[in-house]
């Protein structure tokens, strides 16, 4: 009994080796360092990204905690140019939106 546990032990460890150094392709060492650059540069935009998102959710936070919104952001040159990004992201959304709708509708 104990020695068929242990034959059944040494044949897994035996196909783990197998399946490790012989059926696996392991990435060349130009690969590794292709895939960690396009990681680190994933990271870097994504960083970018989220730190843009929470200084736009500070200044909107606090505009509106001041009660002056609008004049805060119409004040602002930031502001400004948050408020015309977001009216063009509306209507570009609208205007695909009507497009696709035309679109599918033939």
């Amino acid at each position: 009994m104990a020695g068929d546990k242990k034959n059944k032990l040494l044949v897994s460890l035996s196909e783990i080796k197998k399946e490790l150094f012989e059926r696996s392709v392991w990435p060349t060492r130009q690969e590794v360092i292709n895939q960690t650059i396009v990681v680190i540069f994933v990271l870097i935009l994504a960083s970018a990204f989220l730190g843009f998102s929470d200084y736009v959710v500070t200044y909107l936070t606090r505009a509106l905690l001041d009660g002056s919104f609008v004049s805060s952001v119409l004040g602002s040159t930031v502001g400004l140019l948050l408020s015309l990004i977001v009216v063009v992201l509306i209507v570009s959304y609208f205007v695909i939106r009507n497009f696709r709708k035309n679109r599918f509708d033939r």
